[in-house]
């Protein structure tokens, strides 16, 4: 239906009033006549429709054959649009500018977006897909979903798949990235179980061979938790790849300053802005080299969606050697290291079972201090040697 009215907007219709005669004659041979008419409204003695402009023109051999005269109430379209602003010259050209301009601009991409992407960035995928041709600007014509996904396949080795999806002048990203295949353990190498860090035992299971320790004893770096040498009942031994868990209690101290820290300061700073329309970046300054080069980019949006006209800045920010430095920072730096250490602690624990933390300045520095009981498992593989 849509596209109909458009066809009837460029090609132009009029509205006309029938009155007198034979009405329902009239509609008769307007139809026997194939003269198009839609929109009929009845009165008491007229009929309103809408017809062609050639089917306007057609329509009097009908209307007089009918004793009916018809007149035109209302012109409309393009066609009569432009007749009535013949002498408007800049706002014809105005007028035509703005239609070709939009018709160029519904044949280009203009948003880009990625989902499914897990490990990588959303960054990493648009900048593989606009090197083989996917981007804000692009012509719509010019892409081949098939063999642009197939192409930044080899730019990103992490997907598995990926599919580009064009809707309109937008374009949607979907990947798939390749999953780590799991590790299996080694059943054939003869091996141990040892400590890896001093501890209390907390629990212990021994899928394959025998547990050298009970819950509640205490443990050093190295010594045996699971033993791969099982005896036979005719005192022979086997040898075996030791497998279980064993969970203990451990100790872990963090500390953490900044007395030993090189600290610098900012000295200089240089930015380059530009204009991004439709892909085509325009500079507004001086370049700033592609070294230790910060981007960032804000574009219009229209709701959720971000509109190809936005404005692009590169910063490269120059340092110099600081000795003096203030003491409020050398506290966040010393608090900003001791988080560090701890969320790696944090993340090789099951459980933190109890913690102590301090501060402190010694020789005039901040020291974090923390001491931590944590629940993990110690035991790892320690290969048993035979001679041959």
């Amino acid at each position: 239906m849509l596209i109909i009215r458009l066809i009837r907007f460029l090609l132009g219709f009029v509205t006309f009033t029938a009155y007198g005669g034979f009405p329902e004659r009239f509609v008769n041979l307007c139809t026997m006549n194939k003269i198009p008419l839609w929109n009929m409204k009845k009165s008491k003695d007229s009929i309103t429709a809408d017809t062609t402009v050639n089917g306007y023109k057609s329509i009097k051999a009908s209307a007089k054959n009918s004793g009916v005269r018809v007149r035109i109430t209302k012109k409309h379209g393009l066609p009569f649009f432009i007749h009535k602003n013949r002498r408007r010259i800049g706002l014809l050209a105005g007028f035509m500018t703005a239609v070709i301009t939009v018709s160029f601009l519904s044949t280009m991409i203009w948003s880009v977006s990625v989902s499914g992407n897990k490990t990588l960035s959303d960054e990493q995928i648009l900048d593989a897909f606009e090197a083989v041709g996917v981007k804000v600007g692009a012509r719509r014509s010019a892409i081949s979903p098939s063999e642009a996904a197939y192409e930044a396949k080899k730019l990103l080795p992490k997907i598995a798949w990926a599919s580009v999806n064009i809707k309109g002048s937008r374009v949607e990203i979907v990947v798939s990235e390749l999953s780590e295949a799991p590790e299996f353990p080694d059943s054939t190498t003869p091996c141990n179980i040892v400590a890896s860090q001093d501890g209390t035992i907390m629990g212990i299971e021994a899928t394959v061979g025998v547990a050298e320790v009970r819950s509640g004893d205490a443990v050093l770096k190295g010594d045996l938790l699971i033993s791969g040498i099982t005896e036979n009942l005719d005192k022979t031994y086997n040898l075996k790849a030791a497998r279980g868990k064993v969970h203990a209690r451990v100790k872990n101290e963090i500390n953490a300053s900044c007395n030993d820290g090189q600290f610098s300061r900012l000295s200089k700073l240089s930015e380059q802005n530009s204009l991004f329309i439709f892909g085509l970046k325009i500079p507004l300054g001086i370049g700033v080299g592609e070294d230790n080069v910060y981007t960032e980019k804000s574009f219009v949006a229209n709701g959720d969606m971000s509109l190809p006209l936005g404005k692009i800045t590169k910063r490269v920010y120059y340092s110099e050697p600081c000795e003096a430095f203030p003491e409020e920072y050398k506290k966040v730096y010393s608090a900003y290291l001791y988080a560090c250490s701890f969320r790696a602690m944090y993340l090789e624990s099951e459980q933190i079972l109890s913690s102590d933390f301090s501060f402190d300045f010694v020789n005039g520095e901040p020291l974090f201090s923390g001491n931590y009981e944590c629940k993990k498992e110690i035991g790892k593989r320690l290969e048993i040697f035979v001679e041959k």
